[in-house]
């Protein structure tokens, strides 16, 4: 299974570097957006400490990425790249719905 997951994973990455290869000429900006571990209500039922939550980031975070790469006015500098949604707060100054930011 976790073979699987990689290699769907990879296939993704890879997509992502060829349409935006294809779609640079035109200005058309294409990204991987990789959220970190998400804390989903499986993820909040299985956790058994807090250290293992204050890794977690909310779904929302993910959306906040988002919106942040929209207003970049400089966003196709990132084009064919995967990006991490907590390196973007970092580089963007948002956080996360609870005020923080997750761990690198």
């Amino acid at each position: 299974m976790a073979i699987e997951k990689e290699t769907a994973k990879t296939a993704i990455n890879r997509m992502t570097f060829g349409v935006a290869y294809n779609l640079r000429p035109y200005n058309i900006v294409v990204l991987g957006l990789a959220p970190g571990w998400i804390r989903t209500e499986a993820v909040m039922k299985n956790s058994h400490t807090p250290e293992e939550l204050s890794e977690t980031e909310s779904p929302e975070s993910i959306g906040r990425a988002v919106i942040a790469l929209a207003a970049d006015l400089d966003v196709m500098k990132k084009t064919g790249q995967i990006l991490l949604s907590r390196d973007l707060g970092r580089e963007y100054g948002f956080t996360d719905i609870d005020g923080r930011q997750p761990p690198l």
